[in-house]
């Protein structure tokens, strides 16, 4: 018997755009957070900004916290490290005309609420989600070697066993 191991990233993809009028463009049009942050300073109040873009590069700063300064201040910020890792898309025929009959996904990172039905029909090319439960309900999609619901959620560490 053949088998496929993935490793998977599962994050909540955010969007990072905001629709609003841009005074150069004379329109409303799609901003885009560049993931770029500055501050100001007022000798009392701290500012923290986004800096936005349009498609024509005009910005807009959105104002994000406003915080009282004083002595020796320090404060460490976290940002976003790194954008979602993109996941394999499994294509179905492609793994049995090869020869594979078991596909194992273990789950690195899971930061968000994730359903195993969801996820698996997301990455599935040749079955659709009515099928992904029917295969769930019949033992064929297990998690950690375990039969699953179609809502079990998913979380790191887990590993998802799909029989072809």
């Amino acid at each position: 018997m053949q088998k496929v191991q993935l490793k998977w990233k599962l994050q909540e993809t955010k969007d990072y755009s905001v629709q609003r009028h841009c005074s150069n463009c004379g329109r409303t049009v799609r901003f885009t957070d560049t993931m770029i942050r500055r501050h100001n300073a007022n000798g009392k109040n701290i500012y923290r900004f986004a800096i936005y873009k349009c498609d024509k590069n005009h910005t807009w700063n959105k104002k994000l916290e406003i915080y009282q300064a004083y002595t020796e201040h320090a404060r460490v910020v976290e940002e976003p490290s790194e954008q979602p890792s993109q996941l394999t898309i499994i294509n179905i025929k492609d793994y049995q005309t090869i020869g594979i009959e078991k596909i194992t996904i273990t789950l690195a990172d899971v930061q968000g609420k994730f359903r195993v039905d969801k996820i698996i029909a997301d990455q599935i090319k040749d079955w659709s989600r009515t099928d992904i439960i029917k295969r769930i309900q019949e033992g064929k999609i297990r998690i950690n070697n375990e039969p699953a619901k179609p809502s079990t959620r998913l979380k790191t560490a887990d590993e998802i066993q799909i029989d072809l």
